[in-house]
């Protein structure tokens, strides 16, 4: 059984030391932990993270690791499920190359961290890398079809070994190890896109596969031994079986450039609480609005062109069910961004989802398929918007996703979305501190000075519950 390119990620994870990750890498992954934080602990204030850790609470003893937002300590791997779930409770995570990064990677190196001790800021960066860098390169490597043709889930499926790689440089795993901790990961990968349809199984996702990358660390920390080949396998290895059974992906890509080119930087933060192939289409209605008022009520249809991938997850009609579906739903996006200017918290209120003017303007937008716009760059993907008003005239626009070098975010940007984030959860001086913290995140000699500032010693006593 060959098993040169699973061997290969592996010593990379094994084998990174703080001390090889360039300057842009680090400033990116300290950010990367406030924008991380700010979302789990608004996270931690919705129906769903409560009930997940109600659900567990029942169930499972005391452990070590913390429940960000509470005084709750559980087990690794259960702390691992409930902060990711949180994390990616809104909508509102990273987003970029292997996925939803932080809700996976920080999670699982922190709840490890708090199990054992002893863990570094430089330890943490390093994790979050390692987790990062493997989740990208199994995403380069498949490419979009299991998620576009297939209509499995990202998260669950390269999540689980970013949170793996994460886990397993965190314990300080030897490359024989990692090679068994990624078996183990492939072995638990799932998601399906149908879940992103109602209810609130879509915002387990990210927590699940937290979940299972530090359980497939601890496993391979004790001798539990996989396969060697879980990537290279032509018969029920991940790529093969996530490809449909067809051999259409590069194995090349799981290790070209490792250590040389990083994909940590490209990972980008989101500022509208919504999916991010609907992410482009708002960017292209903020920039016609800055030429053109737009009021809604002269709007007569708003058409958008988009690539096959975003078309199948975000372009269903809209039909008032829940929040996630509201997030996940083009036309419902555009019509709030068009009322309210905005795509954030306050948009997602269970009293406006089948609000008739919500309704009567989501009726006026329609998604269509662009060819020309299939195989684009990943999450630079683009859609063409066109505005058609009442009085006959047209404004059209292309809209990028919001992080590139022409519409940059900003770390003031990421700075006050971690404001908004944390504005029921934690007091001024609370939020000061865990920024500062973030900020010299290489500094700190223990994580234990990280989860100081994320228990409940530090947040609002009358926090309030985000809305359903």
């Amino acid at each position: 059984m060959t098993h040169h390119y699973t061997a290969e990620l592996a010593a990379f994870v094994a084998d990174l030391r703080f001390e090889a990750l360039p300057s842009g890498v680090v400033d990116h992954a300290r950010l990367l932990a406030l924008d991380t934080f700010g979302c789990g602990l608004l996270g931690s204030r919705t129906p769903w993270g409560r009930i997940l850790l109600e659900t567990l609470r029942e169930v499972e003893g005391p452990g070590d690791s913390l429940v960000w937002g509470t005084g709750v300590r559980l087990s690794a791997p259960t702390a691992a499920l409930v902060n990711g779930t949180a994390v990616h409770s809104f909508e509102l995570d990273d987003v970029g190359p292997g996925g939803h990064n932080g809700s996976v990677a920080l999670t699982s190196a922190l709840a490890l961290a708090d199990h054992f001790g002893g863990v570094s800021g430089k330890d943490l960066i390093t994790a979050m890398v390692a987790g990062i860098e493997v989740a990208a390169r199994v995403q380069e490597c498949v490419g979009r079809k299991p998620q576009v043709r297939f209509g499995f889930h990202g998260p669950g499926l390269l999540g689980t070994f970013g949170a793996a790689a994460a886990a397993a440089k965190t314990l300080g795993l030897n490359r024989e190890q990692v090679v068994h901790a990624l078996g183990h990961a492939g072995q638990q990968a799932a998601g399906l896109m149908a879940v992103q349809h109602g209810g609130m199984g879509k915002r387990l996702l990210a927590g699940k596969a937290a979940h299972s990358g530090v359980l497939a660390a601890l496993l391979a920390a004790r001798s539990f031994t996989n396969v060697p080949n879980i990537f290279e396998a032509e018969y029920g290895g991940f790529c093969s079986a996530f490809c449909g059974g067809e051999g259409d992906y590069d194995l090349g890509k799981l290790v070209k450039g490792l250590g040389q080119e990083w994909f940590t930087p490209r990972v980008l933060f989101k500022m509208w609480a919504c999916r991010v192939p609907i992410h482009p289409t708002l960017e292209a209605l903020r920039s016609l609005r800055r030429q053109h008022p737009l009021p809604p009520d002269e709007v007569e249809q708003v058409t958008v062109w988009l690539d096959e991938g975003a078309v199948k997850a975000v372009g269903f009609p809209w039909t008032p069910t829940t929040i996630t579906s509201a997030q996940l739903n083009l036309a419902y996006c555009c019509a709030v961004f068009l009322l309210e200017n905005d795509v954030f918290i306050d948009q997602f209120r269970e009293e406006k989802l089948a609000d008739p003017r919500f309704l009567d303007l989501a009726a006026r937008v329609k998604a269509v398929h662009d060819p020309g716009l299939d195989g684009g760059p990943g999450l630079g993907r683009q859609a063409r918007v066109q505005v058609r008003l009442r009085d006959g005239t047209v404004l059209m626009a292309v809209g990028e996703v919001r992080g590139g070098p022409e519409n940059p975010i900003t770390r003031a940007d990421v700075e006050a979305k971690f404001r908004k984030l944390t504005h029921g959860v934690l007091d001024a001086v609370g939020q000061d501190r865990l920024i500062a913290a973030c900020d010299r995140l290489e500094t700190l000699t223990d994580s234990a000075e990280l989860t100081a500032l994320l228990g409940i010693a530090t947040a609002k006593p009358d926090a309030e519950e985000v809305s359903r």
